[in-house]
Order: structure tokens, then C-alpha cells, then sequence
């Protein structure tokens, strides 16, 4: 079972409640106890983030930190992932999603990335893509790619 320590430093932004990250996180096969924090932020500290650890200047709407499967009491720490409220419920309108949806997709699609998983090749897209999509239909959630 996966573990969310959600920290939210946003004000006036939608926000799922926390019991829909964990729906979502342990929806991904997992065979240990993990944890993940989920950090939502401001655009100014994705900005940040993207800054210093992508050389970029930007607002994404997120981005995984994994960890490399540090233990402590006896629980896998797996990473981080950081969440811009602001892009993400922007985005939702401007793909016309709703912005359940689009937490659930990209809360799926980060975790991913904590797990390994990356979208640097087109075989490996489609591997990802793949399983957010399959994954997404357990909540009842359509193809997320396709505007």
C-alpha cells in the first residue's frame, strides 16, 4: 500500500480531497508499504523547480522526484512529486476535462515516473500512456489524450 503525504501551500485553488490521491496512488501495483508526498504548489514555486532542476522557465503542471527506494521504518520512501493547483485547473478547462479528471491523470502519470516508468522514446510513451490509460479506466476516466 502507497502512502500520500499531501502538502498543499496553495489558497483558492481546487484541490481534490486526500482520500483521491490515495485511490489513485494504490491503484498502481505496488507489493510494499510506500510512501509518497505530493506537494501542491504555486506557479511561482513550480517556476522555481523548474528553474533549478531543469534549467527551464517555466510552469509545468508537474513534476516527480523519485527517490532511490530509501527505507525507513520499514517503508519505501518512492519520492516526491510537486503539483501546480493553478496550471492544472487551468489546464482542465482549456482541454476541456474535468479537473477530477485531470488531478487523476497526472497524479497517475507522476507516479509513474516515481515507479521508473518515462516517456523519452515513442515505445516508452506508448508503454506509459498505456497503462495511465488503463489504469484511468478503473475511475470510470476515458483516454486522457484524446482532446
Amino acid at each position: 500500500m502507497i502512502k500520500c503525504l499531501i502538502i498543499n501551500s496553495t489558497e483558492g485553488e481546487y484541490v481534490p480531497e486526500t482520500t483521491h490521491f490515495y485511490r489513485w496512488a494504490n491503484a498502481i501495483k505496488y507489493e510494499n508499504e510506500g510512501e509518497v508526498t505530493i506537494k501542491i504548489i504555486t506557479p511561482d514555486e513550480m517556476r522555481g523547480y523548474n528553474k533549478l532542476f531543469k534549467n527551464q522557465d517555466k510552469v509545468s503542471d508537474t513534476l516527480a522526484f523519485p527517490a532511490d527506494n530509501i527505507i525507513i521504518e520499514n517503508k519505501v520512501i518512492l519520492g516526491d512529486i510537486a503539483m501546480c493547483a493553478s496550471k492544472i485547473n487551468s489546464d482542465s478547462e482549456l482541454y476541456n476535462k474535468k479537473k477530477l479528471e485531470r488531478w487523476a491523470h497526472l497524479t497517475i502519470h507522476s507516479l509513474l515516473h516515481i515507479y521508473g516508468y518515462d516517456h523519452d522514446s515513442k515505445t516508452n510513451r506508448k508503454k506509459m500512456e498505456d497503462i495511465e490509460i488503463d489504469i484511468l479506466k478503473g475511475f470510470n476516466i476515458f483516454n486522457p489524450y484524446e482532446i
